[in-house]
């Protein structure tokens, strides 16, 4: 979970009037809440270990998590990782919808 890319490229890519294609924005599958982790432990199900061995989240980003599920309470987002609540994001630092393949 990152931040450089807001904090560096997009004042860079606005000023060169460049489009940006974000990449991992639901952080390697990191984001995700409280109950599902814990229903992923009790099930063995555990999460994508490609990165890194430790598929559980730690502190800072469960705090993430639990700002984007406060924020997705507030606009209406079903789930932490709606499109809706991902598209509020991008939208915000300027960015349009991405589809993918």
């Amino acid at each position: 979970m990152d931040r450089s890319f807001e904090r560096e490229i997009i004042p860079m890519a606005r000023s060169n009037g460049l489009a940006l294609a974000p990449w991992s924005v639901l952080a390697s599958g990191k984001i995700r809440t409280d109950e599902e982790e814990e229903k992923r432990r009790q099930t063995g199900e555990k999460g994508r270990m490609i990165f890194d061995p430790n598929w559980e989240r730690n502190e800072k980003e469960k705090a993430v998590c639990k700002a984007l599920e406060k924020v997705g309470a507030e606009i209406g987002a079903k789930h932490i990782t709606s499109g809706k609540l991902i598209r509020h994001f991008l939208r915000g630092i300027g960015i349009g919808d991405v589809h993918g393949v």
